[in-house]
């Protein structure tokens, strides 16, 4: 099955290096460039791409605006969003996971990682760079096992709830989450779905915001250990 890409970007050369990444995937077909944010969401209206990459910094608006308006539309909220990004930001990738997008690359990410991210969130997953994602003590907000019952800021999940949403923060796909906790996919999955239900999400994605955003995972602060 073919992913179908849309690029935005106010740089010529930018757009013309992804297309060229992109396009030579036998799996991947890029369906339009445009430069600016409106032109972004007219052609996302117009051709439904499977996935949209864009910068950041747009003429007369912002990637994350894009990103916004396309998840408020029900006729466009199916498309991924992908930010680009000049240089790295642990608090804006996940500020683009609140926002609305799919997954947050560089554009001095090794060509490979462009195509692997496109390839994740074709799929359904969140793609953050790997110093968000990494392990470390703040992975976990207090340093500790999730008890029962609920967290400070995510009201109503269940001990299990809160290990499965920490894991998927982690960027831990549904049959890695059953390896750690020696749980059965299937049983995974059932969790994912009560716990999306009870937070009243829609996706992955939104649950990964929404465990940064309630300080049940943390940003890494550079810098500090």
């Amino acid at each position: 099955m073919v992913t179908t890409i849309a690029l935005c970007d106010p740089n010529l050369l930018i757009r013309g290096g992804l297309r060229a990444i992109l396009a030579g995937e036998p799996d991947i077909e890029v369906v339009a460039e445009v430069a600016d944010g409106e032109q972004a969401l007219r052609t996302v209206r117009r051709l439904r791409p499977d996935l949209l990459f864009t910068a950041l910094d747009l003429p007369g608006g912002h990637g994350f605006e894009v990103a916004r308006a396309l998840a408020r539309a029900p006729e466009t909220r199916s498309t991924g969003v992908v930010f680009l990004a000049q240089s790295f930001d642990p608090a804006l990738a996940v500020q683009g996971l609140m926002a609305g997008g799919r997954a947050f690359v560089s554009t001095g990410d090794p060509p490979r990682r462009l195509v692997t991210a496109a390839r994740a969130v074709a799929a359904g997953y969140a793609v953050l760079p790997p110093a968000v994602l990494a392990d470390g003590p703040w992975l976990t907000g207090s340093g500790g096992a999730a008890r029962p019952g609920a967290a400070p800021g995510v009201p109503g999940l269940t001990g299990r709830e809160l290990e499965v949403l920490r894991l998927m923060a982690a960027g831990m796909s549904n049959a890695e989450i059953a390896g750690h906790l020696s749980l059965g996919e299937a049983t995974v999955k059932s969790h994912v779905s009560r716990l999306l239900g009870k937070l009243g999400l829609r996706n992955r994605s939104q649950a990964i915001a929404c465990a940064y955003r309630t300080g049940l995972v943390t940003v890494p602060v550079p810098g500090r250990g």
